[in-house]
Order: C-alpha cells, then structure tokens, then sequence
C-alpha cells in the first residue's frame, strides 16, 4: 500500500501500528465569508488525513475541526457564534472517517472554548478549543491520530506546499447547485506572500495568513470552515496544522486565495488548554 501523504504524525508510536492495521484491512491508501468547501480537488485516501475531523451541528455536517491529542480537536471560532452554536450538547464529532455516514467514531463534545479575542466582524483570532466527550480509543489509532501544532517560532513561509482538506461544495455556488462530496476531498495549494496577501484584503492581520493559487482553481469554499491546512516538515516528515481554514472572497476566484488563521501565534493559548500536548 502507497500513502504518500502520510509522513510522521505526532503519535510516532501508534503510526507503524496504524498502516499495518490499514493494509490488514485493505485500504487504498461572492462575497466575505467563511470557507472551507474543497474547489479543484481531488478524493482522499482512506486513513490519509487521520487528524481530519467533520462536526455535525443538530445531526448535519457543519464545520470542519483536527485531532490535536486523545480528546481535544481545534477548529475555527466562527463555527460556534451564537447561543445554540455554542452549545456543546448539540454537537458531535465524526473521526476516522472518509466518506460522510461512516465514521468509526461519533464523539459528543463536552466543551467549547472559543478564543476571548475573537472578533466576528473581521475574523481575526478565528480560533476554538473543542473537548471531547471521552478521549477517543487506541484501537482507532490507523484511521485516527492527532496532528502537530507548529512551534510560535515556526512562520508559514511564502511558497511552502500545503494541502487542504474538506468534504462540501467543488465549486461556488451559482446557476447550477453542486451537493457537497460525500467522500473528503483534498487540495495541493501554496502559501501566499504575505504582503499580496495583505494588498488583496486589506484586513489582515498577523494572525491570519493567505495560501492557494493566484490563478484560482484550488481552493476552500463555503460550508466546512475550521478544518486543517496541513504542511509537512522536510526535516522529520511531520505534519502541522499550519493554518485553519478561516474566510475569504468566493471559491476558487482568481487573485483572491482563501484565507486561514495563523495556528503559530496560537500555540501558548492552546497550551493553556491543553498541556499534554508537546
């Protein structure tokens, strides 16, 4: 079995257990507003993207969020405003899935922690903590693992190549209605000068971060805000969670890339919630 864009998760102990397991069982490796629906991707791998994690709000996929240690997913702020929004009791966690309706692990969430600076007029520090319910079991350990949070030393350099991940609209809506893909969808793009970045919105600040294509094509969209851009380390073969998906203009325009915030800055503030985590 080939999974190319495996690497090194940060549970280095569990991922030699995790691929046997997986070749045991046969697997194949408009206008501003919130993102993440996956526009020029293509279909993920079974068990390639252990970290990604699809939340369902009052039974329906929502947001999406990634598996930071055994019981606490981080995902973007702006999932949760509002009084019912905020209410932990009303959603639900689906991991170690790839195609929507098989997860192999619904988990009730027991709190949300959504970031005290958070402003929902600009998205900056679009950010939130969700605990699960229980921490989820190591017999899970080959479809689910945690992904590394970057050090505040760590900067999203200026074409690094990322990937984006998603279930949900291929395309902005328009004339035709394109119903989200029900098997996660993932997307090659790279980080953005932050400069262009800064000229083409004019409202970003040093918590968010621009990554797609200037000419378009690849790109988050509407309906699954809050899951990863994940980057892999030369040096060691580790993913990070570099960004989260966050906002941006249309889906997939040329010259507007998708914005995401800046999971660097944020590491202290994660800490704080999460100690375990190294």
């Amino acid at each position: 079995m080939n999974l190319p864009n495996r690497g090194v998760s940060c549970l280095e102990q569990d991922k030699e257990i995790g691929l046997k397991a997986l070749k045991a069982q046969g697997f194949f490796m408009s206008m501003w507003e919130p993102l993440s629906r996956i526009v020029g991707g293509r279909d993920a791998l079974e068990g390639e993207w252990p970290w990604q994690v699809s939340l369902h709000f009052a039974g329906a996929a929502y947001c999406g969020a990634s598996v930071i240690s055994k019981d606490w997913l981080v995902s973007a702020a702006h999932c949760f405003q509002g009084s019912k929004l905020g209410d932990p009791r009303a959603w639900r966690a689906h991991l170690g899935m790839r195609t929507q309706g098989r997860a192999r692990l619904v988990a009730a969430v027991r709190r949300i922690v959504v970031h005290e600076y958070y402003d929902s007029r600009t998205y900056d520090y679009d950010i939130a903590l969700l605990q699960l319910g229980q921490p989820w079991p190591d017999a899970l350990s080959h479809v689910v693992q945690p992904v590394c949070l970057p050090p505040a030393s760590q900067r999203a350099r200026r074409g690094l190549r990322c990937w984006v991940t998603g279930w949900g609209q291929r395309q902005e809506a328009g004339e035709r209605h394109d119903p989200p893909a029900p098997i996660l969808q993932k997307a090659e793009v790279e980080i953005i000068d932050q400069t262009l970045c800064h000229s083409t919105y004019g409202i970003i600040t040093a918590r968010m971060f621009c990554a797609g294509l200037m000419s378009g094509k690849r790109d988050g969209c509407k309906g699954d805000s809050g899951g990863p851009l994940s980057c892999q380390s030369n040096a060691n073969g580790k993913w990070f969670l570099t960004g989260i998906v966050s906002w941006g203009y249309g889906c997939g325009r040329p010259n507007f890339p998708g914005v995401y915030t800046r999971v660097s800055n944020f590491a202290p503030w994660i800490h704080k919630y999460v100690p375990s985590i190294l």
